[in-house]
């Protein structure tokens, strides 16, 4: 996980996370955004400030494997509220002898063979929380969990793993039916919407999701990127000069789209200029952490998750096998070098030019799914272009159509 800013020091987000609380009275809630927009710092904030009313534990999930770990972790996280009371304290002992854990250092630990299976002990451990925390609601804010459960799915050649991945959110999902008290926010980098249907496998009748509305986390509004911007230049010493200072901090965040992490690694690059910076040094810096073979800003990854989230092939009119994938660059090569939004039948138009193909609705399944998948963002006119004109440009020299 990277680096999060302290939660004293975040720009930008207390209106987001006022609506959030919000949401939070009734329901759970799913995250969804493009990676580095800012999930992550968002939920460590919530956690450093709950709303009173709300116990709130943080779960990192991106180095569990199996559902046993995960519950044995959500465990831990929860011991500290059976600790309150007398009463508690007693079922916690109960709770323990029936699972046969043990505990070293106050670290709980199930056994290798656990006596009462991973659902049973995770929804006892639930409900053991819920009974004596009644007059607090318990939010569990679960970073990386789509991750998880690719990793729990990946283990293993059949679909058996896949299956467990599922049964693991639909009790989760039940949990959250059942106790009136307990509210979960799902978050992570992989689409969580790609990874439900994978464990599906196209026969599974689960929706473990449909009780979760959906709030997307943006990237600042420009005066907080500037706020945000103005201060990271001051802590890295960066000299600005006054008569170029506020063209310098547009040019800097208009650059970067607004996103936090984007930002905050162009202002830690510019802490190593000599001398007093001007917007070309804004631009060359930009330009080389893009272009750069190491890709310190990790961008590959764009062109990388495409074999796994357009995964699948097609006919093509004369029975050749056409892969997702390389209908999904297509498309975005296309959109990458025009300078107006696409309506669907010229994407249709492109996308014909490239493959022998007759589905129109196919394309138009598609740049729905890249839409979902950030990439995209369509108008009122269903017109579509990218949504970060950042990754445009990054696309655009990375594929080489400049």
């Amino acid at each position: 996980m990277a680096i999060q800013v302290d939660p004293k020091n975040v720009i930008g987000r207390d209106k987001l996370i006022q609506q959030i609380w919000k949401k939070l009275q009734k329901h759970s809630v799913r995250f969804t955004a493009e990676r580095r927009v800012g999930k992550t710092t968002v939920m460590t904030k919530m956690a450093a400030e709950p709303m009173p009313g709300f116990e709130v534990l943080f779960l990192e999930l991106e180095g569990i494997d199996s559902p046993d770990r995960f519950v044995e972790l959500l465990i831990n996280r929860v011991k500290p509220l059976l600790s309150k009371t007398e009463k508690a304290k007693g079922w916690w002992r109960d709770f323990r002898e029936a699972t046969d854990g043990t505990e070293l250092a106050g670290i709980f630990k199930l056994p290798g063979v656990s006596k009462m299976g991973w659902q049973a002990t995770l929804t006892k451990a639930l409900e053991g929380v819920c009974e004596h925390q009644q007059d607090k609601t318990i939010l569990l804010l679960m970073d990386e969990l789509p991750y998880m459960l690719q990793k729990i799915a990946s283990i293993g050649k059949d679909g058996e793993q896949k299956t467990l991945a599922l049964t693991l959110l639909d009790t989760l999902r039940s949990i959250r039916q059942q106790h009136k008290n307990v509210r979960m926010v799902y978050a992570g980098s992989v689409g969580l919407h790609h990874v439900v249907t994978d464990l599906k496998q196209g026969t599974l009748a689960s929706e473990p999701l449909n009780d979760m509305p959906l709030i997307e986390i943006r990237a600042l509004s420009e005066p907080d990127a500037i706020t945000l911007a103005e201060r990271l230049l001051r802590d890295e010493s960066v000299d600005v000069p006054e008569e170029d200072h506020q063209a310098i901090l547009k040019r800097l965040v208009h650059l970067t789209d607004c996103v936090p992490f984007y930002i905050e690694a162009v202002c830690s690059k510019l802490g190593e200029s000599e001398g007093s910076i001007n917007i070309s040094h804004i631009n060359e810096t930009v330009k080389q952490q893009l272009t750069s073979d190491h890709d310190p800003w990790e961008m590959e990854h764009f062109r990388e998750r495409l074999g796994t989230y357009y995964a699948g092939k097609i006919d093509d009119t004369s029975a050749t096998k056409i892969r997702n994938e390389d209908i999904a660059r297509a498309i975005l090569d296309h959109l990458a070098v025009v300078d107006e939004p696409q309506s669907i039948d010229q994407v249709w138009t492109v996308a014909k030019s490239n493959f022998k193909i007759t589905d129109r609705n196919h394309i138009v399944e598609m740049l729905r799914s890249l839409a979902l998948d950030h990439y995209l963002v369509s108008d009122t006119e269903k017109r579509y272009r990218f949504l970060f004109p950042l990754i445009q440009g990054w696309w655009k020299m990375a594929q080489g159509l400049a």
